[in-house]
């Protein structure tokens, strides 16, 4: 009961961190109400730089476009003029210097060149740095404009339906969708942590409780994911596009935007592309023109390396020129734009205030939203787990009733026969009317709180069912079992009787008696621990050790029969020593009983597992069983099962599906006309194993008389470890 109610603690701690996330999600994002004009400016202002630069970067590429084309063409024609010996005045003029006189003159040119170069560099350098301030003027402008046009939009959009539904997913909210899926996750984590034992059932293939709060927190969660990806990823481009459709199909500001700056990058492109190629053109003209000239004047003279200098400060200034006539339009142009913005915005001023309003109502609703969504989900698990606490409490183990518990009293009336009474329950159920009779179970009230599964033993009378669950209960009670299960005997009636059942066979080496069939047998009853990485658990295993008869002649009517079906697993046994026929019989009777039982429509099929248990398989060497290639049958399967796990112990996973894999073979050779996997596959759809298991032992096999055996059992503790394992708690390793 205390480790229940830790875990209860423990889940209502993860349900109260879950709405405090929710609650500082809501808060984080009220705090942070101006981070979305922020966000809006910083994107307007994204937008702007971009189409600044790129309209400017156009304009110099189209100056420097025609410049390089008239510098080309006049480099040429000065080629052609020194290739047919024509005087230039211009360029040519001292292409025979003599004398001191024109060295003299070279000298001058010399020392006026260099100063009217760096005058050139200078007002380059003045002339870009006018054109970048103009850019940096219209910069903020023209996000002034793009600002107002996203916002005029909205103001208009607003007053639409689809607006308003929009605003949901406006990037304003995102911070509310991602505190909602942070606390949704958290509530989430706690509820499969509490129901991990039913999760693994329903994936194992076991029968899964209570887990529609988990699907609909899990569906809630994935929404809430896939918005707050949108949201993030895409940014507000959603929300205009929403409120796009609801306009009609109108045009989106932003996509005008991204038009305009789509329009001026192609042309930039292409500008550049041209320029590249007339870059190549002027390069090779220039060279060849600085040969001539370099050829024409004295071999240190720097005028060739100052006259392309000057070329290239004339080309800057030639391009800033072109900005400073081009930029001041552009901003006069965006300067009208924004005023005609400004007016259309002050004549909306009230739907700009209404529009401010909507989105804090929207923002405080979709916050309430979602810290409703984590509160309430916390309440439905702690209702859910109040619930299952108290079902399983007042529920009998024994025959199933509810709320028909009470507390009994065994010795006086002193302190200590008291404290007795508080101990036991006894469950007051009327199980049968003709004749009347009581469940009358009683057990500790100590494990009330636990959970409990129910696993009875099925199969024809004589088929080693009891046989084979006091050699479990010998087993485990003198340690005869891997580590990894671990487990207490809990006193009880039954226990008292398979201690004695065990003394006969060990001692008396007298084999068990049929079991009674009067009334639903008590069970025996073990408490397991598992092997959770998650957190161990306890459960209450009760192995109900049912006459064979309720197998054999019952009918779904007997109470009996109604309970031994009314199981969380069940182990089915099957005698190799015995016909098929009576077998074929009972398994078909056991799984339409099954299917009305739990009302299981026709085409569907059970989560519940089912061991098919191959008992005595000691007694194979009796039968005159040959295998399919002429030896020994019985001989092969003992060395397979050694082959398999020499060791015979293990709990591994592998080794039970490879001895089930190995028993399935063996039976098409005992039974070939009876198909067992797919009568069983039909209603447990693949959840059923096969085990091969002997209570007395493989040593001195075919040996009736106990007597002169040495009780060394086989295989007893796998099909209730896989039982366990199938329910969601896991011990096998």
């Amino acid at each position: 009961m205390a480790n229940r109610e830790r875990h209860a603690r423990r889940g209502w701690q993860g349900c109260c961190a879950a709405i405090v996330l929710a609650i500082a999600g809501t808060a984080a994002a009220r705090g942070a109400d101006a981070e979305p004009a922020a966000d809006a400016h910083a994107d307007a202002a994204n937008l702007a730089q971009r189409y600044v630069e790129q309209a400017a970067l156009r304009e110099r590429l189209r100056a420097e476009n025609a410049f390089l084309v008239e510098e080309i063409e006049r480099l040429e024609s000065a080629r052609r003029v020194r290739e047919t010996h024509q005087e230039d005045a211009r360029l040519v003029r001292f292409t025979h210097p003599t004398g001191d006189l024109t060295a003299e003159v070279f000298r001058s040119l010399d020392d006026k060149a260099a100063p009217v170069v760096a005058d050139l560099r200078q007002s380059a350098a003045d002339w870009r740095g006018e054109a970048e301030r103009l850019q940096q003027v219209w910069r903020p402008l023209r996000t002034a404009v793009y600002e107002e046009q996203l916002l005029l939009y909205e103001v208009q959009g607003s007053r639409r339906v689809a607006g308003q539904l929009a605003s949901l997913l406006s990037v304003d909210n995102r911070w509310f969708w991602l505190f909602g899926v942070v606390a949704v996750a958290g509530l989430l984590a706690v509820v499969f942590h509490d129901r991990r034992h039913e999760l693994r059932r329903l994936l194992n293939g076991g029968r899964a409780r209570a887990m529609r709060l988990s699907e609909a927190l899990s569906v809630a969660w994935i929404l809430l994911i896939a918005v707050t990806a949108a949201i993030f990823l895409l940014g507000d481009r959603l929300y205009e596009s929403l409120m796009t459709a609801g306009a009609g199909g109108e045009a989106l500001p932003r996509t005008a935007i991204a038009a305009q700056l789509e329009e001026v990058e192609r042309e930039t492109e292409e500008l550049q592309t041209r320029h590249d190629d007339l870059q190549r053109q002027y390069d090779e003209a220039e060279a060849a023109y600085r040969e001539q000239l370099a050829a024409s004047l004295p071999a240190d003279s720097p005028l060739p390396g100052l006259w392309q200098q000057s070329r290239h400060q004339v080309r800057e200034m030639n391009a800033s020129l072109v900005l400073l006539e081009t930029l001041p339009a552009a901003i006069a142009a965006d300067r009208a734009l924004l005023e005609r913005l400004d007016d259309e915005l002050g004549a909306t001023a009230e739907a700009t205030v209404r529009l401010a309003q909507l989105k804090r109502w929207i923002r405080g609703l979709l916050g309430l939203a979602l810290l409703g969504l984590a509160a309430g989900g916390g309440l439905l698990f702690w209702r859910g787990v109040q619930h299952r606490r108290r079902t399983t409490a007042n529920t009998c183990p024994l025959c199933l009733g509810t709320s028909r518990l009470v507390s009994v009293r065994v010795g006086g009336d002193d302190d200590e026969g008291k404290r007795a009474a508080r101990m036991l329950v006894r469950c007051k159920n009327v199980i049968a009317r003709q004749p009347y009779e009581e469940c009358g179970y009683t057990y500790s009230s100590l494990y009330r709180a636990m959970g409990k599964f129910c696993f009875p033993t099925l199969g024809i009378p004589q088929a080693g069912k009891t046989h084979w669950l006091a050699m479990v209960y010998w087993q485990l009670n003198a340690g005869h079992h891997p580590k990894s299960l671990e487990f207490a005997k809990l006193q009880s009636r039954m226990a008292q009787d398979f201690d004695r059942i065990v003394e006969e066979i060990l001692y008396a080496r007298i084999g068990t008696a049929a079991t009674q069939r009067s009334h639903v047998p008590h069970p025996l009853v073990f408490n397991f621990r598992d092997r959770d990485r998650w957190g161990r658990s306890n459960v209450l295993v009760n192995i109900f050790d049912y006459s064979g008869e309720v197998t054999s002649d019952m009918s779904a009517e007997d109470y009996r029969r109604r309970r031994a079906l009314d199981a969380d697993g069940f182990f089915f046994f099957l005698d190799p020593t015995f016909p098929a026929a009576p077998q074929i019989k009972a398994l078909e009777t056991f799984r339409d009983d099954l299917r009305t039982v739990k009302g299981i429509k026709a085409g569907h099929r059970t989560r519940t597992p089912v061991a098919l248990c191959l008992s005595k398989i000691d007694m194979l060497a009796r039968q005159p069983y040959v295998a399919t290639n002429g030896g020994n049958l019985a001989a092969e399967f003992y060395a397979e099962l050694s082959r398999i796990d020499p060791s015979g112990e293990s709990l591994s996973r592998q080794v039970l599906r490879d001895r089930s894999q190995a028993t399935a073979r063996l039976r098409k050779i005992i039974w070939p006309e009876w198909e067992i996997e797919r009568q069983i596959d039909d209603l447990f759809g693949g959840r059923y194993q096969f085990f091969p298991l002997t209570p007395v032992g493989l040593d001195g096999r075919g040996e009736t008389d106990l007597s002169l055996r040495t009780i060394s059992p086989f295989g007893l503790l796998e099909p209730l470890a896989w039982l366990l394992q199938m329910n969601g708690y896991p011990v096998l390793e």
